[in-house]
């Protein structure tokens, strides 16, 4: 018999469920057999447990095979066979309560259908868009992948994990989740964990490499993507970008501690500095297109704001800090280097340097008003723009003291100039780093904004929003259609995505 837990309210039916619980060989553990969505149910000795994934598309499925006589109640109702729950979204107050009993015995066991260790948040409106908000936590004590719908209700998290070095699964951080298409159509979900706290020893704090999970329709795991080296082998992937092409077709970013030899006007030690080179490429069924390494433009190290030429052996720097990268109209690539605070363009014909936007070696000649740095999440807009988070790190660089900014310009590749510019704040807050943009609706001019920052000791203040969805006018933002902040005020998102 098939049952309906009236305690939560119906939906559509489309995903998958999973279940991955601490294994017991308690003497008391159940002896019937129960799984969620098909996925057995392994009971531990704690009596409340959180689920490291749960969809709500599809509603949830609990299948029951009682065993040695026991009564299975599920949220108060026998179940001997299996019970449906339609659901829209979870909430705190949503669970399974499950109790056995064992003659006498009695066994109870709470299971959160939103984990006790998910931040708390607030939304406020209501999305006037198509598509789910696809987030990541960040630098929380546990992460997640997770969806929102359009009012704000949770309808997906995964708990974003890797093993340690005592082979434990462990909280870790991950970036930019997304839901990318096959060109057949197929759905695939991918996001990137941090694996390593970094990829080298030395001043490269801000580079914490790892992979890019593809997961399936289910989000079921079916691959992961690394940088394939100059012998073939997979090495970690710097997890700030990756563009999705095809099935076995992406752009990857990944660093190598490089000893290069500088200029002599550099005054570095013995002309040598300990690099970490950034180096993109290219890969299709296998076989790397292209491929480009910083360390091939010298220049980079004259502009780079990070290095210290009389300590240039004794460190490794993150000269450049490759942070996000788009598809330009013409097919080429973009790509925001935050430490040179520069959008540069590369071929994807040979993986050369075709032009620089901002930083010293500036092309296009940015005025002072149009100048920004430390700058994030370069994307290309419907009308031909190019549009990005400054996070204005440089003093004075774009006029609004301690507070960043979105910039949005149009160029003229052909005369090297900016035909359009226009520079507007979603909050007024300052983000000394992270911060994303994204064009969710090109008619309406709706963008979704995201900030993750860091909480400095003299800027105190957080964000009133970590993420908001807001219309564009003239320049201004016209309203706020939705936002979302955690609670505490403390919690920060890497970035935000907007998926049909």
């Amino acid at each position: 018999m098939k049952n309906h837990l009236k305690r939560f309210a119906p939906l559509l039916f489309v995903s998958f469920f999973l279940i991955s619980l601490g294994v017991s060989a308690e003497e008391n553990a159940p002896a019937s057999e129960i799984s969620i969505n098909g996925r057995a149910v392994a009971f531990s000795d704690k009596e409340t447990i959180n689920l490291p994934l749960l969809s709500v598309e599809n509603g949830i499925t609990v299948d029951v095979v009682p065993n040695n006589g026991e009564t299975v109640l599920i949220n108060g109702e026998e179940v001997s066979d299996s019970v449906y729950l339609a659901i829209s979204s979870v909430t705190r107050e949503d669970v399974l309560d499950i109790v056995i009993f064992q003659g006498e015995e009695t066994l109870s066991y709470t299971v959160n259908l939103m984990p006790s260790t998910f931040p708390d948040y607030t939304t406020e409106g209501e999305s006037t868009t198509d598509g789910d908000f696809y987030l990541t936590t960040y630098d929380l004590s546990d992460n997640y992948i997770f969806k929102l719908n359009n009012q704000g209700g949770l309808i997906f998290y995964k708990a974003i994990t890797k093993i340690d070095e005592n082979g434990e699964e462990v909280s870790t951080n991950g970036l930019d989740f997304r839901k990318q298409y096959t060109s057949d159509g197929e759905v695939r979900y991918t996001y990137m964990p941090y694996y390593a706290d970094s990829f080298a020893d030395g001043d490269c704090s801000g580079i914490n490499p790892g992979c890019v999970v593809v997961m399936d329709e289910n989000y079921d795991v079916i691959d992961e993507i690394y940088y394939t080296n100059e012998n073939g082998e997979e090495i970690l992937i710097d997890p700030h970008g990756f563009i999705w092409i095809d099935e076995g077709h992406y752009i990857v970013t990944a660093y190598k501690e490089l000893l290069v030899d500088v200029p002599e006007d550099l005054e570095a030690d013995d002309n040598l500095a300990d690099l970490a080179v950034l180096f993109i490429q290219e890969v299709q069924d296998g076989e790397v297109l292209w491929e480009f390494s910083s360390a091939d433009y010298p220049r980079f190290l004259y502009e780079s704001s990070e290095i210290s030429w009389n300590a240039s052996t004794k460190q490794c720097y993150d000269y450049a800090h490759f942070n996000s990268m788009a598809i330009d109209e013409d097919g080429n690539l973009l790509v925001s280097c935050r430490n040179l605070d520069a959008i540069l363009k590369i071929s994807r014909e040979d993986g050369s340097l075709i032009w620089q936007l901002g930083g010293d070696y500036d092309e296009f000649g940015l005025t002072e008003e149009q100048l920004f740095s430390y700058q994030h999440s370069i994307i290309l807009t419907a009308d031909g723009s190019y549009m990005l988070f400054d996070n204005a790190n440089t003093a004075n660089a774009t006029k609004l003291d301690k507070s960043s900014s979105v910039v949005r310009l149009k160029v003229d590749e052909d005369t090297k100039t900016v035909t359009d510019f226009v520079r507007y704040q979603v909050v007024d807050y300052f983000s000394n780093y992270m911060g994303a943009i994204r064009e969710v609706d090109a008619e309406n001019s709706v963008y979704l904004w995201s900030v993750g920052g860091n909480y400095m000791a003299d800027f105190l203040a957080h964000p009133e929003w970590s993420m908001v969805e807001y219309t564009e006018g003239d320049g201004e933002v016209a309203s706020y259609d939705f936002c979302f902040r955690f609670e505490d005020g403390k919690g920060r998102l890497y970035c935000a995505n907007k998926c049909e």
